[in-house]
C-alpha cells in the first residue's frame, strides 16, 4: 500500500487566558490507502484537535499550527493558501463531527446543503446534483431518500441527521474521511448502526478512515491499527491486535484495564489514578509520570524517544516499556 498521508512533528497551540495551552506536540504517523485508524485517549489528549489540523480549521489568532509538515500524497496542506485549502476540504478530505444538529445548517434544508457540496466541488448541475443527492441519502440508508431533501436539520432524528452528515462527507468520495467521534450523542442501538455503516462504505468505496473514539471496544472491531494520544504526543502506535494484546505503554494499559469485563462482574472498574496534565505547564520530562506505576528518574528530565516494537510496526514512547510489557494492569 503506498502512503496517503503522512503527519511529521506535528505542533499546535493554543493562547488563552492562562497561558499558551500546547495542544498537539510533534505528532508524527503515516496513513495507507485503504486503511482505518483508530485514534484513542482522554479528553484534551489532542485527537480532535490534530484532526483539525489536518482541516486546516485550526483558528488564529488564538489557535496556530507552530511546526510540523502534513502531506495528502505529494500536496503539502500547511503551504496552502485559504482558497485552495477550501478546494481540497470536502473534495480530497471530509470530516464527520461529533453533534450534526451544530454542523447542519438549521435554517437549509438537507437537500440544499447536499447540493452545495456536489456543485461546488463536482461543477454538477441542479438536476444532476439533486439526483446524486437522492441517492447519497438512500446509500446512507434513508428511507424515502427524495422526499427528505426538502427536510431540515430540526425534522430529522440524531441518527438521521448523522446519517446525512455521512453522506455529505462520502459526496466527492474524498480520499480520506475523519470521523470524529460521530456516534457519541447517539443511543446504542443508533451507534451500532452507524458504525456498521462505515463499515460498509469503507469497504464498498475503498475510503481512507480515521476514526477517534473514546470507545475502545469501538475501535478494536473497526480500525486496523490504533494511535494512543496522551497530553498531545502518540505514546503508542500499533496493530490493533497488537495493541490491545501486548500493549507497551502504561496509559495504554490503563485504558484497556478500564473496560468492562462481561466475564467477571464481581470486580470493581480499573481506573487510571490522577488527572491528566496541566497542557499550559508541561515539564521537561515525560507527561504520564505523575499518574505512573512504573516512573523512574530518567522520567522526570526527559521526554522518551520512539522505540520500535515487533519490527518496527508497534511503537511506544516509554522509558519503562519492557518492564511494562506483559504487565496486565497499572
Amino acid at each position: 500500500m503506498t502512503d496517503l498521508l503522512r503527519i511529521t512533528d506535528l505542533k499546535v497551540s493554543f493562547r488563552t487566558e492562562v497561558g499558551t495551552v500546547r495542544a498537539v506536540n510533534g505528532v508524527s504517523y503515516t496513513l495507507s490507502d485503504g486503511e482505518v485508524l483508530g485514534v484513542v485517549g482522554e479528553s484534551g489528549s489532542g485527537k480532535s484537535v490534530h484532526a483539525l489540523a489536518i482541516m486546516r480549521l485550526i483558528s488564529p489568532p488564538s489557535g496556530t499550527i507552530d511546526g510540523g509538515e502534513i502531506r495528502l500524497r505529494e500536496l503539502d496542506l500547511l503551504s496552502l493558501d485559504e482558497a485552495s485549502m477550501r478546494r481540497i476540504r470536502g473534495r480530497e478530505v471530509a470530516m464527520i463531527f461529533q453533534d450534526p444538529i451544530s454542523s447542519l445548517n438549521p435554517v437549509l434544508t438537507i437537500g440544499f446543503q447536499l447540493l452545495e457540496t456536489l456543485r461546488l466541488h463536482l461543477g454538477l448541475s441542479q438536476a444532476a446534483a439533486t439526483r446524486r443527492a437522492s441517492e447519497l441519502l438512500d446509500l446512507v440508508g434513508i428511507s424515502e431518500a427524495a422526499r427528505r431533501l426538502s427536510s431540515y436539520p430540526h425534522q430529522l432524528s440524531g441518527g438521521m441527521r448523522q446519517r446525512v452528515m455521512i453522506a455529505m462527507a462520502i459526496a466527492c468520495e474524498p480520499k480520506l474521511v475523519i470521523a470524529d467521534e460521530p456516534t457519541t450523542a447517539l443511543d446504542v442501538t443508533i451507534q451500532a448502526q452507524i458504525i456498521e455503516l462505515i463499515k460498509r462504505l469503507q469497504r464498498e468505496m475503498g475510503l481512507t478512515v480515521i476514526w477517534i473514539s473514546h470507545d475502545l471496544g469501538v475501535i478494536a472491531g473497526l480500525a486496523r491499527n490504533v494511535n494512543v494520544m496522551y497530553a498531545g504526543h502518540v505514546v503508542e502506535r500499533g496493530p490493533v491486535r497488537s495493541i490491545y494484546k501486548s500493549a507497551r505503554h502504561p496509559y495504554t494499559l490503563g485504558l484497556l484495564g478500564s473496560i468492562p469485563n462481561l466475564g467477571d462482574l464481581s470486580g470493581r472498574l480499573k481506573s487510571i489514578p490522577g488527572r491528566p496534565p496541566d497542557m499550559s505547564n508541561l515539564h521537561a520530562g515525560c507527561p504520564f509520570l505523575p499518574r505512573c506505576a512504573h516512573a523512574t528518574s530518567q522520567c522526570v528530565t526527559a521526554m522518551p524517544p520512539i522505540d520500535m516494537v515487533d519490527g518496527g510496526s508497534h511503537v511506544v514512547r516509554c522509558w519503562n516499556w519492557r518492564t511494562v510489557a506483559g504487565i496486565k494492569s497499572l
